[in-house]
């Protein structure tokens, strides 16, 4: 059989080493469905109840094993299903990738049955998100949709009229400019070093610190080794919030536990009575838990410019 867009894009998701998609099977993604079925040594279908339950474990499978998380839903109304998971993966920085169908292209915007153009509703959830208009477009979209949520930490939404799906790759001819095979699936963290300026102001305000406290999220993660010797050598203790709970274990003694609603009074009476915060990648949004403003001086370290003093004010 001829190789389809549907085809390109899951040989896509290969290529960025999906292994796992989490989805509900509809005739608004027949063509997608196929192309899983004929990859299945190569790529796994976990089939859900309900759509949302595919959201929110392609959500759950990015913060546990760190890779790209992916769903997949049909149009109308299995995609609008999909929010309120990828709501969940958006507020907690997790890179997800959502697929969904969408009607018959020549039937879009004319009030045919379950017309929603998702890829305008997912528009605010969404770092990436875009429509696949052919299955020349695929490679380009597809590639981008997964770099954009991995580096990003994000969102991204692609989603593609169901006979669009099934059109053989050769049956679009390329525009000129877009050129075959110039895209990269190869993904590489740009570095993120403080100048050294930023690096002694830190220091110094650690330094003069007498009752220093660590609040250590999930940007703490890869990062064990490192926040335990900095705990160490400010006699601090490591405060988490549930998205940093592996970045120490519970047993460590650097820890006080965890924070907020579900926290340990330890780790609180640490926030209440330090004068000196260290941030150490979290946004932790309830700021209630956070030293009392004028209280204590703070120093962040997050990849995040959006992120840094969003809690509490930093020096």
């Amino acid at each position: 059989m001829a190789r389809t867009a549907a085809d390109a894009l899951v040989e896509a998701l290969l290529d960025w080493e999906v292994e796992v998609v989490f989805g509900l099977p509809g005739d608004g993604i027949n063509g997608i469905m196929e192309a899983l079925r004929t990859r299945q040594d190569k790529i796994r279908f976990v089939q859900v109840r309900h759509e949302e339950s595919a959201a929110f474990m392609a959500c759950g499978y990015a913060k546990w094993t760190g890779k790209l998380g992916v769903c997949l839903a049909t149009s109308g109304p299995g995609g609008i299903h999909l929010l309120n998971g990828l709501y969940d993966a958006k507020l907690d920085g997790q890179p997800v990738l959502a697929i969904t169908g969408l009607q018959y292209h020549d039937l879009i915007g004319t009030l045919t049955q379950q017309d929603v153009e998702l890829d305008k509703l997912f528009e605010d959830v969404c770092v990436y998100n875009n429509r696949i208009m052919s299955p020349a477009h695929v490679e380009n979209v597809v590639e981008l949709a997964c770099r954009s949520a991995l580096s990003r930490r994000g969102v991204a939404h692609i989603t593609m009229a169901v006979d669009t799906q099934s059109l053989p790759v050769k049956s679009d001819e390329r525009s000129k400019r877009n050129i075959a095979g110039h895209v990269s699936n190869l993904m590489a963290e740009s570095a993120h070093e403080p100048s050294e300026d930023q690096l002694a102001r830190a220091a110094a305000i650690l330094n003069e610190g007498r009752r220093i406290c660590i609040l250590a999220g999930r940007g703490a993660l890869g990062a064990r080794n490192e926040l335990a010797a900095v705990a160490e050598r400010l006699g601090a203790p490591v405060v988490k919030p549930l998205l940093g709970k592996a970045a120490l274990p519970d047993d460590s003694p650097y820890t006080t536990g965890g924070t907020g609603l579900l926290g340990t009074a330890p780790s609180q009476d640490a926030l209440e009575g330090c004068d000196t915060l260290l941030i150490v990648g979290s946004s932790y949004p309830y700021i209630e838990y956070y030293p009392k403003p004028g209280q204590a001086r703070a120093v962040q370290v997050d990849i995040d410019g959006q992120r840094l003093g969003l809690r509490h004010p930093i020096e």
